[in-house]
Protein backbone atom coordinates (compact mmCIF):
# COMPACT_ATOMS: atom_id res chain seq x y z
CA UNK A 1 0.00 0.00 0.00
CA UNK A 2 1.77 2.75 -1.32
CA UNK A 3 0.06 5.80 0.92
CA UNK A 4 -1.66 5.53 3.83
CA UNK A 5 -1.45 9.03 5.31
CA UNK A 6 -4.85 9.71 5.37
CA UNK A 7 -5.91 6.21 6.72
CA UNK A 8 -7.15 4.20 3.79
CA UNK A 9 -6.42 1.43 4.65
CA UNK A 10 -8.58 1.83 7.85
CA UNK A 11 -11.46 1.83 5.86
CA UNK A 12 -11.17 -1.67 4.95
CA UNK A 13 -12.63 -2.83 8.45
CA UNK A 14 -16.02 -2.33 7.13
CA UNK A 15 -15.10 -5.27 4.82
CA UNK A 16 -15.43 -9.01 6.04
CA UNK A 17 -11.94 -10.71 6.85
CA UNK A 18 -12.10 -12.50 3.78
CA UNK A 19 -13.06 -9.93 1.37
CA UNK A 20 -10.44 -7.80 2.89
CA UNK A 21 -7.79 -10.44 2.31
CA UNK A 22 -8.92 -11.29 -1.47
CA UNK A 23 -9.36 -7.41 -2.27
CA UNK A 24 -7.90 -4.82 0.40
CA UNK A 25 -4.99 -4.09 -1.67
CA UNK A 26 -6.67 -3.56 -4.81
CA UNK A 27 -9.44 -1.47 -2.91
CA UNK A 28 -6.71 0.43 -1.65
CA UNK A 29 -4.79 1.18 -4.64
CA UNK A 30 -8.23 2.17 -6.39
CA UNK A 31 -9.04 4.87 -3.49
CA UNK A 32 -5.44 6.70 -3.94
CA UNK A 33 -5.71 6.64 -7.63
CA UNK A 34 -9.32 8.20 -6.75
CA UNK A 35 -8.11 10.93 -4.58
CA UNK A 36 -4.94 11.62 -6.95
CA UNK A 37 -3.28 12.58 -3.38
CA UNK A 38 -6.06 14.53 -1.72
CA UNK A 39 -7.68 13.69 1.63
CA UNK A 40 -10.52 11.75 1.68
CA UNK A 41 -14.01 13.47 2.23
CA UNK A 42 -16.80 12.74 4.54
CA UNK A 43 -18.97 11.75 2.00
CA UNK A 44 -16.18 9.39 0.62
CA UNK A 45 -15.30 7.56 3.70
CA UNK A 46 -19.38 7.02 4.09
CA UNK A 47 -19.34 5.66 0.74
CA UNK A 48 -16.46 3.26 1.95
CA UNK A 49 -18.26 2.34 4.76
CA UNK A 50 -21.55 1.64 3.25
CA UNK A 51 -20.45 -0.70 0.84
CA UNK A 52 -18.36 -2.24 2.90
CA UNK A 53 -21.23 -2.75 5.01
CA UNK A 54 -23.36 -4.43 2.17
CA UNK A 55 -20.51 -6.86 1.45
CA UNK A 56 -20.93 -8.04 5.47
CA UNK A 57 -24.62 -8.36 4.72
CA UNK A 58 -23.98 -10.72 1.61
CA UNK A 59 -21.51 -12.04 3.47
CA UNK A 60 -23.80 -12.65 6.57
CA UNK A 61 -26.78 -14.43 3.84
CA UNK A 62 -24.49 -16.71 2.27
CA UNK A 63 -23.17 -18.29 5.34
CA UNK A 64 -26.86 -18.58 6.44
CA UNK A 65 -27.71 -20.20 3.05
CA UNK A 66 -24.67 -22.49 2.95
CA UNK A 67 -24.39 -23.73 6.25
CA UNK A 68 -25.52 -26.92 7.91
CA UNK A 69 -29.47 -27.10 8.75
CA UNK A 70 -28.25 -26.69 12.70
CA UNK A 71 -26.54 -23.59 12.17
CA UNK A 72 -29.40 -21.72 10.00
CA UNK A 73 -31.43 -22.07 12.96
CA UNK A 74 -29.24 -20.80 15.21
CA UNK A 75 -28.29 -18.04 12.67
CA UNK A 76 -32.19 -17.00 12.16
CA UNK A 77 -32.75 -17.24 15.84
CA UNK A 78 -29.14 -14.64 16.54
CA UNK A 79 -30.98 -12.41 13.70
CA UNK A 80 -34.06 -12.01 15.69
CA UNK A 81 -31.63 -10.95 18.56
CA UNK A 82 -29.98 -8.39 16.93
CA UNK A 83 -33.16 -7.01 15.18
CA UNK A 84 -34.68 -7.03 19.25
CA UNK A 85 -31.62 -5.04 20.38
CA UNK A 86 -32.26 -2.32 17.27
CA UNK A 87 -36.06 -2.50 18.43
CA UNK A 88 -35.84 -1.76 21.95
CA UNK A 89 -33.78 1.24 20.72
CA UNK A 90 -36.86 2.23 19.01
CA UNK A 91 -38.64 1.43 22.05
CA UNK A 92 -37.06 3.56 24.40
CA UNK A 93 -37.64 6.38 21.94
CA UNK A 94 -41.31 5.66 21.55
CA UNK A 95 -41.78 5.64 25.30
CA UNK A 96 -40.44 9.24 25.84
CA UNK A 97 -42.10 10.49 22.91
CA UNK A 98 -45.56 8.93 24.15
CA UNK A 99 -44.95 10.54 28.05
CA UNK A 100 -47.94 12.59 29.04
CA UNK A 101 -49.64 11.87 25.87
CA UNK A 102 -53.07 11.86 28.02
CA UNK A 103 -53.09 15.46 29.50
CA UNK A 104 -53.64 16.14 26.00
CA UNK A 105 -57.02 14.50 25.38
CA UNK A 106 -60.39 14.39 26.66
CA UNK A 107 -61.29 11.05 28.04
CA UNK A 108 -63.73 10.75 25.38
CA UNK A 109 -60.65 10.16 23.23
CA UNK A 110 -58.17 8.80 25.21
CA UNK A 111 -58.81 5.36 25.00
CA UNK A 112 -57.40 4.17 21.76
CA UNK A 113 -54.01 5.87 22.26
CA UNK A 114 -53.87 4.62 25.55
CA UNK A 115 -55.09 0.56 25.02
CA UNK A 116 -52.10 1.04 22.10
CA UNK A 117 -49.51 1.63 24.44
CA UNK A 118 -50.50 -0.57 26.99
CA UNK A 119 -50.34 -2.97 24.08
CA UNK A 120 -46.88 -1.62 23.64
CA UNK A 121 -45.92 -2.02 26.77
CA UNK A 122 -47.84 -5.42 27.42
CA UNK A 123 -45.67 -6.72 24.17
CA UNK A 124 -42.54 -5.15 25.38
CA UNK A 125 -42.83 -7.51 28.75
CA UNK A 126 -43.25 -10.97 26.69
CA UNK A 127 -40.46 -10.40 24.32
CA UNK A 128 -38.32 -9.64 26.90
CA UNK A 129 -39.31 -12.34 28.85
CA UNK A 130 -38.73 -14.67 25.65
CA UNK A 131 -35.32 -13.64 25.23
CA UNK A 132 -34.41 -14.11 28.90
CA UNK A 133 -35.87 -17.80 28.17
CA UNK A 134 -33.67 -18.10 25.31
CA UNK A 135 -30.97 -17.32 27.10
CA UNK A 136 -31.57 -19.74 30.23
CA UNK A 137 -32.12 -22.44 27.80
CA UNK A 138 -28.99 -21.95 26.23
CA UNK A 139 -26.91 -21.09 29.34
CA UNK A 140 -25.77 -25.10 30.03
CA UNK A 141 -24.00 -24.75 26.86
CA UNK A 142 -22.60 -21.45 27.52
CA UNK A 143 -21.17 -22.66 31.25
CA UNK A 144 -19.51 -26.09 29.03
CA UNK A 145 -18.03 -22.86 26.33
CA UNK A 146 -16.69 -20.97 29.16
CA UNK A 147 -15.11 -24.34 31.34
CA UNK A 148 -13.32 -25.42 27.39
CA UNK A 149 -11.78 -22.10 27.96
CA UNK A 150 -14.24 -19.68 26.16
CA UNK A 151 -13.52 -17.05 28.90
CA UNK A 152 -10.33 -15.84 27.13
CA UNK A 153 -12.27 -15.04 23.89
CA UNK A 154 -14.96 -13.03 25.41
CA UNK A 155 -13.25 -11.38 28.38
CA UNK A 156 -11.84 -8.24 26.42
CA UNK A 157 -15.53 -7.53 24.64
CA UNK A 158 -17.14 -8.83 27.72
CA UNK A 159 -15.22 -6.02 30.25
CA UNK A 160 -15.93 -3.31 27.86
CA UNK A 161 -19.63 -3.76 27.50
CA UNK A 162 -18.98 -3.79 31.54
CA UNK A 163 -17.36 -0.51 31.72
CA UNK A 164 -19.70 1.46 29.37
CA UNK A 165 -22.91 -0.01 31.14
CA UNK A 166 -21.22 1.87 34.99
CA UNK A 167 -21.00 4.89 32.86
CA UNK A 168 -23.94 4.44 31.28
CA UNK A 169 -26.47 3.67 34.47
CA UNK A 170 -24.04 6.36 36.55
CA UNK A 171 -24.95 8.98 34.08
CA UNK A 172 -28.31 7.87 33.82
CA UNK A 173 -28.60 8.51 37.28
CA UNK A 174 -27.00 11.84 37.22
CA UNK A 175 -29.86 12.97 34.56
CA UNK A 176 -32.26 11.49 36.65
CA UNK A 177 -32.04 14.22 39.66
CA UNK A 178 -31.13 17.11 37.18
CA UNK A 179 -34.64 16.28 34.86
CA UNK A 180 -36.18 16.26 38.16
CA UNK A 181 -34.98 19.93 38.40
CA UNK A 182 -36.52 21.02 35.37
CA UNK A 183 -39.92 21.82 33.85
CA UNK A 184 -42.00 19.13 31.37
CA UNK A 185 -41.04 21.81 28.75
CA UNK A 186 -37.46 21.85 29.81
CA UNK A 187 -36.95 17.96 29.69
CA UNK A 188 -38.86 17.91 26.06
CA UNK A 189 -36.50 20.19 24.37
CA UNK A 190 -36.67 23.55 25.95
CA UNK A 191 -33.22 23.54 27.38
CA UNK A 192 -31.06 22.69 25.12
CA UNK A 193 -28.00 21.89 27.40
CA UNK A 194 -30.12 19.21 29.16
CA UNK A 195 -31.16 17.45 25.56
CA UNK A 196 -27.62 17.31 24.77
CA UNK A 197 -26.64 15.92 27.99
CA UNK A 198 -29.88 13.27 26.97
CA UNK A 199 -29.13 12.72 23.64
CA UNK A 200 -25.49 11.88 24.39
CA UNK A 201 -26.70 9.62 27.04
CA UNK A 202 -28.75 7.82 24.81
CA UNK A 203 -26.21 7.08 22.26
CA UNK A 204 -24.19 5.27 24.90
CA UNK A 205 -26.90 3.15 25.89
CA UNK A 206 -27.19 2.54 22.30
CA UNK A 207 -23.66 1.84 22.49
CA UNK A 208 -23.70 -0.46 25.51
CA UNK A 209 -26.77 -2.47 24.23
CA UNK A 210 -24.63 -3.47 20.85
CA UNK A 211 -21.78 -4.92 22.47
CA UNK A 212 -23.60 -6.70 24.33
CA UNK A 213 -25.65 -8.13 21.72
CA UNK A 214 -22.51 -8.22 20.05
CA UNK A 215 -20.79 -10.74 23.10
CA UNK A 216 -24.12 -13.05 22.78
CA UNK A 217 -23.48 -13.72 19.28
CA UNK A 218 -20.24 -14.19 19.58
CA UNK A 219 -20.56 -16.62 22.41
CA UNK A 220 -23.83 -18.32 20.73
CA UNK A 221 -21.66 -19.21 17.36
CA UNK A 222 -19.58 -21.00 19.78
CA UNK A 223 -21.30 -23.08 21.64
CA UNK A 224 -23.18 -26.37 21.12
CA UNK A 225 -26.79 -26.85 21.28
CA UNK A 226 -28.35 -29.59 20.64
CA UNK A 227 -31.74 -30.23 18.42
CA UNK A 228 -33.85 -29.59 21.78
CA UNK A 229 -32.95 -26.48 22.57
CA UNK A 230 -32.60 -25.29 18.95
CA UNK A 231 -35.91 -26.08 18.47
CA UNK A 232 -37.05 -24.21 21.36
CA UNK A 233 -34.58 -21.33 20.35
CA UNK A 234 -36.82 -20.95 16.81
CA UNK A 235 -39.35 -21.14 18.73
CA UNK A 236 -39.11 -18.54 20.85
CA UNK A 237 -37.85 -16.03 18.64
CA UNK A 238 -41.15 -16.24 16.95
CA UNK A 239 -42.75 -15.12 20.17
CA UNK A 240 -40.33 -12.17 19.50
CA UNK A 241 -40.80 -11.37 16.37
CA UNK A 242 -44.70 -11.72 16.76
CA UNK A 243 -44.04 -9.15 19.52
CA UNK A 244 -42.35 -6.79 17.76
CA UNK A 245 -44.86 -6.95 14.70
CA UNK A 246 -47.74 -6.45 17.35
CA UNK A 247 -45.39 -3.13 19.04
CA UNK A 248 -45.17 -2.37 15.65
CA UNK A 249 -48.67 -1.84 14.98
CA UNK A 250 -49.65 -0.48 18.07
CA UNK A 251 -47.38 2.18 17.67
CA UNK A 252 -48.62 3.46 14.47
CA UNK A 253 -51.86 2.88 15.89
CA UNK A 254 -51.22 5.46 18.77
CA UNK A 255 -49.45 7.98 16.30
CA UNK A 256 -52.70 8.00 14.07
CA UNK A 257 -54.87 8.24 17.05
CA UNK A 258 -52.94 11.47 18.11
CA UNK A 259 -52.79 12.73 14.57
CA UNK A 260 -56.17 12.86 14.34
CA UNK A 261 -57.53 13.89 17.55
CA UNK A 262 -54.22 15.95 19.19
CA UNK A 263 -51.24 16.82 16.57
CA UNK A 264 -50.53 19.62 18.96
CA UNK A 265 -48.61 16.94 21.15
CA UNK A 266 -46.51 15.32 18.34
CA UNK A 267 -45.10 18.40 17.03
CA UNK A 268 -44.74 20.39 21.14
CA UNK A 269 -47.01 23.02 19.54
CA UNK A 270 -49.53 25.05 21.79
CA UNK A 271 -53.02 22.74 22.55
CA UNK A 272 -55.74 23.06 19.55
CA UNK A 273 -53.44 24.20 17.04
CA UNK A 274 -52.93 22.35 13.79
CA UNK A 275 -49.35 21.42 12.72
CA UNK A 276 -48.09 18.70 10.28
CA UNK A 277 -48.41 15.56 12.43
CA UNK A 278 -45.31 13.71 10.79
CA UNK A 279 -42.78 14.45 13.06
CA UNK A 280 -39.23 13.52 12.65
CA UNK A 281 -38.44 11.83 15.67
CA UNK A 282 -41.38 9.65 15.30
CA UNK A 283 -41.17 8.97 11.90
CA UNK A 284 -37.46 7.64 12.61
CA UNK A 285 -38.81 5.50 15.79
CA UNK A 286 -41.07 3.80 13.07
CA UNK A 287 -38.48 3.41 10.40
CA UNK A 288 -36.35 1.56 13.05
CA UNK A 289 -39.11 -0.81 14.23
CA UNK A 290 -40.52 -1.39 11.15
CA UNK A 291 -37.35 -2.18 9.42
CA UNK A 292 -36.30 -4.22 12.86
CA UNK A 293 -39.11 -6.38 12.67
CA UNK A 294 -38.80 -7.43 9.12
CA UNK A 295 -35.32 -8.48 9.89
CA UNK A 296 -36.99 -10.55 12.42
CA UNK A 297 -39.66 -12.13 10.57
CA UNK A 298 -36.70 -13.13 7.96
CA UNK A 299 -34.69 -14.55 10.75
CA UNK A 300 -37.82 -16.54 11.71
CA UNK A 301 -38.57 -17.86 8.54
CA UNK A 302 -34.78 -19.07 8.17
CA UNK A 303 -34.85 -20.69 11.17
CA UNK A 304 -38.07 -22.55 10.73
CA UNK A 305 -37.23 -23.74 7.52
CA UNK A 306 -34.02 -24.93 8.51
CA UNK A 307 -35.52 -26.52 11.52
CA UNK A 308 -37.35 -28.44 9.23
CA UNK A 309 -34.93 -29.76 7.30
CA UNK A 310 -33.40 -30.54 10.65
CA UNK A 311 -36.32 -32.62 11.93
CA UNK A 312 -36.40 -34.85 8.74
CA UNK A 313 -32.75 -34.88 8.97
Amino acid sequence: MSDDRHGLSGLLRWYPPAWRARYGDELVALMEDSLDGGRPTARFRWSVAAAGLRQRARALDALGRRGLPADRVRDGALAVLCAWAAFVLAGGSFAKQAEHFGSSLPPSQAGLPTAAVTTVMVAAVVAAALVVLGAVAALPAFVRFLRAGGWAELRRPVLAATALSVVVAGAMVGLSGWAHSLSVAQRNGADGVYGAAFLTWAAGAAVALGLWTAVAVRAARRVHLGRRVLGLEAVLAAGVALAMTVMTAATALWWGALAVDAPWFLRGTDPGTSPSPIDPRLTLTMVVMVAATAIAVRGVARAGRSWSRLRAA
